[in-house]
């Protein structure tokens, strides 16, 4: 039964992450931004089924609120401040996107023939591996989420601030791109 059980996550895993490439193909090759907002948030949403499918509970429902709640809506925004009338910019763009998205692909393809072992390298025998100091009196296989903000917030507290300094400087620019020129 463990063993039927453990099938179902992995076939789960493999639908859910075949979704999400789906996606995020439809964001990048969709010529509507509303559109690509939509591939963006299926792509973030089957995510989230990819971890919930590793019964990594915790990170599927932050996936879930913060990147297909706030980071959507922040998108939509944006699309909505952003003048789309440039109809001159936008043709330039849209002639590239099939040979964008077929470089994308092969240097992807390329990129992880040649380094699949250095990047994925064999997988861990624990779910999420803290220093013994900050795994001291946690049982990381049944206290996910204690063990992901001990992880998250000593060892990976610069990546986390840096992020979320890089979608402030993104909000920032969407405002200046949006904002009228006045003669």
């Amino acid at each position: 039964m463990e063993h039927f059980i453990e099938t179902i996550g992995r076939n789960m895993f493999a639908i859910f992450g075949v979704m999400a490439l789906v996606g995020a193909l439809l964001m990048i090759a969709s010529r509507s931004a509303i559109h690509s907002v939509l591939g963006f948030l299926f792509a973030m949403l089957n995510i989230a089924g990819c971890f919930l499918s590793l019964e990594a509970e915790f990170l599927g429902m932050a996936q879930i609120l913060v990147y297909a709640g706030g980071i959507v809506v922040l998108f939509l925004f944006v699309v909505m401040l952003v003048e789309m009338s440039k109809k001159k910019e936008g043709e330039v763009f849209q002639l590239q996107s099939r040979y964008a998205v077929a470089a994308v692909a092969v240097g992807t393809a390329a990129f992880l023939a040649v380094f699949r072992k250095a990047i994925f390298g064999a997988p861990s025998p624990e779910a999420l591996v803290l220093r013994p100091e900050l795994a001291k009196g946690l049982d990381v296989a049944h206290q996910n989420a204690q063990a992901v903000s001990r992880g998250l917030f000593a060892d990976y507290l610069l990546p986390f601030e840096i992020l979320s300094v890089i979608l402030l400087v993104a909000l920032v620019g969407a405002v200046v791109l949006a904002k009228t020129e006045r003669v």
